[in-house]
């Protein structure tokens, strides 16, 4: 498995959720993604995305796809998200 970690700047949360789960979701269902997770900061207008791929090869292959882009921006992100390919090293109980 290959996660990367985005930081978004965004317009507004309730856009970016909605299209990040419709429209978003189907881009990233179409190159392979496992999964997604959104965490809000406290500071407005900037979240951070978790998303799972199988390989690094399916993330490229979103990351180049030319309609990424304008879905994002119909989503109210701000400029392109920064990613850093993470990994998960220990999930702990309480």
């Amino acid at each position: 498995m290959y996660t990367t970690l985005a930081e978004v700047r965004i317009e507004s949360l309730a856009k970016f959720i909605g299209i990040f789960a419709t429209n978003g979701a189907l881009m990233r269902s179409r190159h392979g993604s496992l999964g997604a997770s959104v965490v809000a900061t406290r500071e407005p207008g900037r979240v951070f995305v978790l998303i799972d791929w199988p390989n690094e090869e399916a993330f490229a292959a979103f990351r180049n796809d030319p309609e990424v882009p304008g879905i994002m921006a119909s989503g109210g992100a701000l400029g392109p998200p920064t990613f850093t390919a993470v990994e998960r090293v220990a999930a702990l109980p309480v």
